[in-house]
């Protein structure tokens, strides 16, 4: 569905429902330090990377990892994977991608990333020195278009939520990114997605019963999705990372 035809349609409900944020990744990026992986896409002719991915990748022990990739042009990326017949929710990572002797590294901040070498099908997982797996299998993750989805369905989340000043707002491990957000039940009324799905209202109090006072942050596992929706303040559209379930109330991100 397209950013427009979202607008229209869950306005009245999203306005009602969504706690707005002071501040959305929009806005936040803005004000960062440029990241240098700009020139860096360009002086190895990768500035068309950006764009969504996805394969089954092998899995030693399952029949495969169902692996999606958003790799985005502000310098971010989505990455989602589910291993067939172990997992119930996929898990997530969001972080930022960077070019490194013309391979691109996925991986949460802090840890060893994983590497891929672009190629004419999309990107292939290979080792730090750009080799591919001896194995022979099919390591490569199929560029499946240029446009980035403005959905991203549910998946399992580490990261820290803040309620201040009546605007939620959800900073990702590994990322120095901060999303607006909300209950996922913002959108289930439109999605279709109300099971297992809290309001707005019912994170809020959650949060105030962890925390010691409004505004400290608050670590959490959770069942997230990341949806566009009406911005709170002007005509655009911002995107939200939507809360379902708090599936740990004690984590920690380890950075």
């Amino acid at each position: 569905m397209s950013i427009l035809l979202r607008y229209s349609v869950i306005h009245s409900v999203l306005l009602g429902l969504f706690v707005a944020c002071g501040t959305g990744p929009g806005e936040e990026r803005k004000e960062a330090t440029t990241p240098v992986l700009k020139t860096d896409v360009a002086s190895t002719g990768l500035d068309e990377l950006p764009g969504y991915y996805e394969d089954t990748l092998p899995c030693a022990d399952c029949p495969g990892i169902l692996t999606q990739l958003w790799v985005r042009s502000d310098s971010t990326f989505v990455l989602r994977e589910e291993y067939m017949e172990h997992d119930t929710l996929p898990s997530g990572l969001i972080g930022q991608w960077h070019v490194m002797n013309g391979l691109v590294t996925i991986g949460r901040s802090g840890d060893k990333p994983m590497f891929y070498r672009p190629t004419t099908e999309g990107l292939m997982l290979v080792d730090e020195m750009g080799t591919a797996s001896p194995s022979g299998l099919d390591m490569t993750l199929d560029r499946l278009s240029d446009e980035i989805q403005d959905e991203i369905p549910r998946m399992r989340l580490t990261g820290t939520f803040t309620y201040l000043a009546d605007a939620m707002s959800f900073k990702p491990c590994g990322t120095r990114y901060t999303w607006p957000c909300a209950g996922g039940e913002a959108l289930g009324a439109e999605e279709g997605e109300l099971i297992g799905s809290m309001t707005s209202a019912v994170l809020e109090r959650m949060y105030l019963g962890a925390v010691k006072k409004g505004g400290d942050p608050w670590t959490i596992v959770a069942e997230c999705s990341m949806s566009m929706g009406p911005a709170m303040e002007g005509d655009g559209a911002d995107e939200y990372i939507l809360i379902h379930r708090v599936l740990d109330g004690k984590a920690e991100c380890m950075e």
